[in-house]
């Protein structure tokens, strides 16, 4: 404290007004602590937590809304004043896992006792050239998790004008990736537990494993041999069809001849048809002249038996004259 009290009475008045002006201006934001910003002259435009507030959470029925500067944000307070709550909140609320921060092993361990759920509320920047669907969320995208007794969470993803515009944990996801927002990585969240491994971490192995968590070599290992499993297994799948596939290609070609043979088949019934149409005319035609001498020779045995009737009338009238002239 000395060394700080020391520090601090060297600076000048100027100096020393501008760097507790942020925390007049944030002073009535916290209930038990405090937050001091620096304000410097380029500050970023996504990706910047704008506010949070608590309700159940932890142990604290109440935290916040906490209105955090563009900067640099310090957050002071007494024991069990909510500090660390807060910090959590971020990771849990974010997408992060429970164990990941060191304070319970499920979601339901962060519901304050005796209530149903707890509900963490984030206000995030959304603004510049680099903003996430800036024509649907605006200029800040808030999130909205509750966490229930029996330790789920339900996201709630709302424009800034509160607007409701998802429910679904991918577009948070999303929108954490497009911010690189990364709960699970100590240089971006430093967790108090995280803090004092390495701070009292003497080994190299284990300050390396911090640098393997840290730059996420380790995570791109874990997603290096989940992608070699994966293609193995693939690899082993397209081998095993790649026989069915064989087989497959056989019985098409049995049944590709199959509905060649019925395709020619049903040629050669067109055919038959048209033979037997031709069958039928050919015996029409054959019979015609048949019928045509069966008409000649009945036309002529007609004409005969006309000529017998008209003699034998004549020679019956001539008979008839010799009497009546005797």
């Amino acid at each position: 404290m000395s060394k700080r009290k020391s520090s601090n009475s060297g600076l000048t008045p100027d100096k020393r007004s501008r760097l507790s002006q942020p925390e007049e201006d944030e002073t009535g934001y916290f209930s038990s602590g405090d937050v001091m910003s620096t304000s410097q002259s380029v500050t970023g435009e996504v990706g910047i937590i704008e506010s949070i507030s608590l309700k159940n959470f932890m142990c604290h029925s109440l935290l916040g809304p906490f209105a955090f500067g563009p900067n640099v944000n310090f957050v002071v307070g007494n024991n069990g004043s909510g500090k660390s709550a807060v910090l959590t909140a971020l990771i849990v609320a974010l997408g992060g896992v429970a164990r990941t921060t060191n304070r319970a092993s499920s979601f339901k361990g962060f519901v304050k006792e005796g209530e149903s759920s707890a509900d963490v509320s984030i206000t995030l920047r959304n603004r510049g050239h680099d903003a996430y669907k800036p024509e649907v969320f605006g200029q800040s995208i808030i999130v909205d998790v509750r966490i229930s007794k029996e330790g789920t969470r339900t996201y709630k993803l709302r424009s800034k004008t509160g607007h409701l515009v998802s429910t679904k944990k991918e577009e948070l996801t999303s929108i954490l990736d497009h911010f690189n927002i990364q709960v699970d990585n100590p240089v971006c969240i430093l967790t108090q537990e995280m803090s004092k491994q390495f701070l009292h971490s003497k080994g190299e192995g284990d300050k390396y494993k911090f640098f393997m968590k840290a730059s996420q070599l380790d995570q791109m290992k874990e997603d290096y041999s989940d992608i070699m499993k994966t293609k193995t297994m693939t690899q082993n799948t397209v081998e095993k069809h790649r026989e069915t596939l064989q087989d497959l290609k056989r019985k098409y070609y049995e049944k590709e001849e199959c509905y060649k043979n019925l395709a020619s088949l049903d040629e050669m019934q067109q055919k038959l048809d048209e033979l037997k149409n031709q069958m039928a005319w050919a015996l029409v035609s054959s019979i015609i002249p048949v019928l045509r001498q069966w008409e000649e020779n009945a036309l002529h045995k007609t004409q005969t038996t006309l000529v017998v009737s008209e003699n034998e009338q004549a020679e019956s009238f001539a008979d008839m004259a010799l009497e009546q002239n005797f």
